[in-house]
């Protein structure tokens, strides 16, 4: 009788411990705040720089779900995603990633875009806090990104604009267990992202990170294919339903440091027990 080696059994089961990984990356601002959930846009710069010249390649949502539905994931390869919509994205973020010629996902909450056009030479940064504090207000297209401005950077082809949902509200409902109030909040930015920029929304990223099993189950049942997480771990075909992200911080140097780790199933989940003690 044949017996496997313990590598084979590790990695015949659904999970394989051996298994390569598509990293992502959460961004929120890129700023000259450059605090907090800020990275100053030197920094950003840095990141592009450091991952073009390392030979990393950016994906857009599109190749990102590809590679993990067929299972077929290639070396160095990363996914990186912004949470919001903020202004900030389009008047730093966008110009970098067009300059090194790189992708990224844009995870906006559609009720707060608006049709505008405006002027953006006066923009003054302010922090995250601040940032959602404006939002929440009248003055909210000061902070987050126009209809106009999502769309230029869409058709660029270098940001994939996707789903944050419609009210930015979603943890509170899953606090509540307003199943309904989510499915609906889902939906609805699914059908506006969709009739704005005539594609496929298949991508949703939690607002504030917070989800549970209903609500990944009714985020399925709304159409989306890939739904992420603001907790950091490896990705593959296995955890399309709860992707997971690493937030930026730092240099290039730690951000490619850090993508190599979670390039493989196996490093994660050695580098989290020992970064978690558990």
């Amino acid at each position: 009788m044949k017996i496997c080696s313990t590598r084979q059994k590790l990695s015949t089961g659904r999970f394989s411990m051996f298994g390569k990984s598509i990293p992502v990356v959460m961004y929120h601002h890129v700023s000259p705040v450059g605090k907090g959930l800020n990275i100053r846009p030197e920094i950003f710069d840095d990141h592009l720089r450091t991952l073009r010249r390392t030979g990393w390649k950016t994906l857009s949502g599109d190749e990102f779900l590809q590679c993990l539905q067929k299972n077929e994931i290639p070396k160095k390869c990363v996914l990186l995603t912004f949470d919001d919509g903020f202004v900030d994205n389009y008047l730093y973020a966008y110009p970098l990633l067009k300059k090194n010629n790189m992708k990224a996902v844009l995870f906006v909450p559609t009720g707060f875009i608006e049709d505008a056009d405006i002027k953006r030479d006066r923009f003054l940064p302010v922090s995250h806090d601040d940032a959602w504090e404006l939002a929440s207000t009248e003055r909210r297209s000061e902070v987050i990104c126009t209809w106009k401005e999502l769309e230029e950077m869409e058709s660029g082809g270098i940001f994939d604009i996707q789903s944050h949902g419609h009210s930015h509200n979603t943890p509170q409902y899953l606090k509540e267990k307003k199943y309904t109030e989510l499915k609906e909040d889902l939906l609805i930015s699914k059908k506006t992202l969709e009739k704005r920029f005539s594609k496929d929304i298949l991508h949703f990223g939690w607002p504030k990170g917070k989800y549970d099993q209903t609500g990944i189950d009714i985020a399925t049942e709304t159409g989306f294919k890939a739904i992420y997480t603001c907790e950091r771990g490896s990705n593959t075909r296995e955890n399309l339903k709860a992707l997971k992200r690493l937030p930026a911080k730092k240099d290039g140097r730690w951000l490619v440091n850090r993508l190599s780790i979670y390039s493989s199933v196996l490093l994660s989940k050695f580098y989290l027990a020992l970064r978690t003690g558990t």
